[in-house]
């Protein structure tokens, strides 16, 4: 049972990391016309399949398979949110309610780092909790109509769940992995081949000398039914109407028009734009009319980029990988906050560069808009700091054999995501990783204060609370 004592330092991250990221949209709305400052790339496209769906439930006119969403690219958990949120408060208010119930989100993720901190040692618990509740990539992301924060949250309980099952085997602990994995997946698709990687994994860490040991096996068989019953509708509904197997109709756009290009500019540095304005003529060329079927045009784009893919060769889609992972990892969120990114300026696809590191040297240093350039290069920096003080506390982890099962929990969810998003480099795409992150930062500023023996009341790294 939870104590008052134990509760206390829970709620006050909640409440500070709330008031950090509604205090940061109540700027971004002063400072941008109407909703526009919550907006992203993607952000109008989910306005109106919200207010199309919204407008349906009002009107009582959502029969049998259409409770799943209006479209097979949007997974239903997100849909349900956004799409409450411009029912109970109408067109004009339901973006700023969703960023607000987004806040709400991402301090539970801070809740969560806290309590994963925790489980590795108390010490850490506070510096992690303190770091998510200012992470700059946190904060802005979640000021955005995106599908990302809430994604994130699964994300840090599965994660959190896993821990949590790696020292006791529990069914409960199952079932929280399951059922977060299944939201996660509900809400983006990208985390479900995760659960093909994760249960193994949790498996071979748990012990080898219990590797057959019925209850344990059957906690993780658990886990992976829950997630199975979670989206089995969404893969009903696609099979029942669409005639696929298939989660979401996105991945042949997705790897046609985003992964080719960037692949092409790893090879022989040809600009996005163009490799992506080919693909889409020859797309027109060989396919006259859109196919009805979104899965059947998503199967067609997927051919077209497996025929690109295989003339380019392995050598650049390792370089572009690679190139993108180091993005990723490095790209900093203060840019992204409309205010800012609507600044005047070349954007980082179409800076011009004869490699990858000549194209990022051209965008960090020779931006045609001063005052971009320099907030960038100010969280470039802010983002190395943090990255050293991550790997000061992944060392001070390493050197605890208690904490191995977790740290590679942690690891291997870095890989993955790192892995699935590829040559796509934005923060936008490192949130998933970002609660893990933080509680190594955590355990990084402890080492870096000194703190090195456990304080009073700390428990063994590697528990669970």
């Amino acid at each position: 049972m939870t104590t008052g004592r134990h509760l206390r330092p829970l709620l006050t991250v909640f409440a500070t990391a709330l008031a950090v990221r509604w205090l940061y949209v109540l700027v971004v709305l002063s400072l941008t016309p109407g909703t526009s400052g919550l907006m992203g790339p993607d952000s109008v496209g989910y306005v109106e399949i919200a207010s199309k769906f919204a407008a349906a439930l009002s009107y009582g006119t959502l029969h049998g398979w259409d409770w799943l969403g209006p479209t097979p690219h949007l997974m239903p958990l997100f849909v349900w949110l956004i799409s409450l949120c411009f029912l109970t408060f109408g067109p004009e208010h339901g973006p700023i309610a969703y960023v607000l119930i987004q806040g709400m989100f991402d301090a539970g993720t801070c809740v969560i780092v806290f309590t994963m901190a925790s489980a590795l040692a108390p010490r850490y618990a506070m510096p992690a909790a303190v770091a998510a509740v200012l992470n700059p990539t946190q904060v802005v992301l979640g000021g955005f109509v995106y599908t990302d924060t809430v994604f994130c949250f699964f994300c840090a309980a599965a994660i959190y769940g896993s821990m949590r099952w790696l020292k006791g085997h529990s069914l409960r602990s199952a079932i929280l992995i399951g059922a977060a994995l299944g939201a996660a997946a509900l809400t983006r698709v990208l985390v479900v081949p995760f659960l093909a990687v994760l249960l193994p994994f949790l498996w071979a860490a748990g012990g080898r000398r219990h590797l057959f040991d019925a209850c344990r096996v059957g906690t993780l068989v658990v886990a992976g039914l829950v997630t199975a019953v979670l989206i089995a509708p969404v893969v009903a509904r696609n099979v029942a109407v669409y005639g696929s197997w298939g989660l979401t109709a996105q991945s042949g756009m997705h790897t046609a028009f985003w992964i080719v290009p960037l692949v092409q500019e790893a090879k022989d540095s040809t600009p996005y734009a163009v490799t992506a304005e080919e693909m889409h003529r020859k797309a027109a060329a060989r396919w006259k009319e859109t196919p009805a079927n979104p899965f059947e045009e998503s199967r067609n784009y997927a051919e077209l980029a497996r025929e690109s893919m295989l003339t380019l060769g392995v050598v650049p889609i390792a370089k572009a990988w690679v190139t993108g992972a180091v993005i990723n990892l490095g790209a900093p969120a203060i840019v992204l906050p409309p205010p800012i990114a609507n600044l005047p300026r070349t954007g980082f696809f179409a800076t011009p560069g004869s490699s990858a590191f000549e194209k990022i040297q051209n965008y960090l240093f020779r931006s045609d808009n001063a005052l971009y350039a320099r907030l960038l290069l100010l969280g470039v920096a802010g983002v190395a700091l943090c990255r050293i003080g991550q790997l000061l506390g992944l060392a001070s982890l390493a050197r605890d054999r208690t904490a191995w099962p977790a740290l590679g929990l942690f690891v291997l969810w870095c890989a993955y995501i790192l892995a699935v998003n590829g040559p796509i480099a934005s923060p936008k795409y490192r949130l998933p990783i970002e609660p893990v992150l933080m509680v190594m930062l955590g355990a990084g500023i402890t080492a870096a204060a000194g703190r090195k023996n456990p304080v009073s009341g700390d428990a063994p790294a590697g528990s669970a609370r």
